[in-house]
């Protein structure tokens, strides 16, 4: 799923694709952390508890390249697992499904972290024109999870989730004695 907006957003998004496009083919040279199309994103992960209690290892989608890719081209999301995407401003953040292999559920939060608008089992897109999917309210951040999760966990509009950045090194204890 990668994440699209309005005509502003949208103007970003291409920025962002040509930024990714020249990292893509750059990205050997640039950096040898880049994930491969297919492939988790290097780094830290986040914790999001779901109002149920279950905890999910979330990717972060906090740069335009990795908001651009998303899932795309992954083979499987799994129930303990899922992407959160980060947005500077509350929009009508929209997305689809482009190059993705699985289908998702998508859930839109506010600044809150707040649920504002669910969409559940969204397939993968098959042929163009791809489909858009997009909150009835504005919201600041995106979970994207496996197919059917959120109607298994019970999530609904109005609950709120919990979300636990990544935590930071463990700092050395000090000189030893």
């Amino acid at each position: 799923m990668t994440a699209l907006s309005h005509p502003a957003r949208f103007r970003r998004l291409i920025a962002g694709l040509l930024a990714a496009a020249v990292s893509c083919s750059l990205g050997p040279v640039l950096s040898a952390r880049a994930a491969a199309p297919g492939d988790p994103f290097p780094g830290p992960r986040g914790e999001v508890m779901l109002p149920s209690g279950k905890v999910l290892r979330v990717e972060l989608a906090d740069t335009p390249q990795k908001r651009a890719m998303g899932y795309m081209y992954r083979e499987k999301v799994t129930d303990v697992e899922g992407m959160l995407f980060f947005f500077e401003e509350n929009d009508f953040h929209t997305f689809w499904m482009k190059n993705c292999k699985v289908g998702l559920d998508l859930v839109w939060l506010d600044e809150k972290w707040k649920v504002v608008h669910i969409e559940r089992e969204v397939p993968p897109c098959k042929t163009d024109p791809c489909p858009y999917y997009l909150p009835i309210q504005s919201a600041r951040y995106v979970l994207e999870t496996q197919a059917g999760l959120t109607a298994r966990e019970k999530l609904a509009v109005g609950d709120t989730i919990i979300y636990v950045p990544p935590h930071d090194p463990p700092q050395p204890a000090g000189p030893p004695r």
